[in-house]
C-alpha cells in the first residue's frame, strides 16, 4: 500500500481520483481513517494518509481456487457471527470482546477497528 506525504497546499486527500473507470483499469483511492470507540464514541486513533490502487478481479479469467473458496466460506461464517454480536450490545460476547479490544489497543500492533477485531477473533475460533 502506498503512503503519501504532502507538502504545501494539500493536507489530505480522501476518495477516488476518478469517478468512472474503463474495464480493466485501476482506480486510485486515498483515505484517512478515524477509529472510534463503539461505546463511548471517542476517537481512539487516526490512521495514516493512505493511497492505493483498486482493481476489480476478472472471475471469468481468474476463478476462485479451492483454497480461496474454503477461505471465503470461513470468512462468511465469521462475518455472520460477528454481525449477530455487533448488532446487539446486550449480547454476552459483546462486552467480553470489547474489553479484549480495549486491552489490546496498547500493544505494538493493535487492531484499531472493533468490528475487524471481532471478526478476527471469531475466525480464529472456527
Amino acid at each position: 500500500m502506498a503512503h503519501m506525504k504532502t507538502c504545501d497546499g494539500v493536507i489530505y486527500l480522501n476518495g477516488a481520483l476518478r469517478k468512472k473507470h474503463k474495464k480493466g483499469t485501476k482506480i486510485s483511492i486515498t483515505r484517512l481513517k478515524h477509529f472510534r470507540d463503539p461505546i463511548t464514541g471517542e476517537e481512539v486513533s487516526v490512521g495514516p494518509n493512505e493511497m492505493y490502487l483498486q482493481e476489480q478481479r476478472d472471475y471469468t479469467r481468474h476463478p476462485l481456487t479451492v483454497n480461496e473458496q474454503k477461505q471465503r466460506a470461513k470468512w462468511r461464517e465469521a462475518c455472520i457471527a460477528a454481525a449477530e454480536i455487533l448488532k446487539d450490545k446486550s449480547n454476552p460476547r459483546y462486552m467480553e470482546l470489547y474489553l479484549l479490544w480495549r486491552a489490546q489497543l496498547s500493544s505494538p500492533k493493535p487492531c484499531k477497528q472493533f468490528p475487524n477485531f471481532v471478526r478476527s477473533v471469531i475466525i480464529h475460533e472456527l
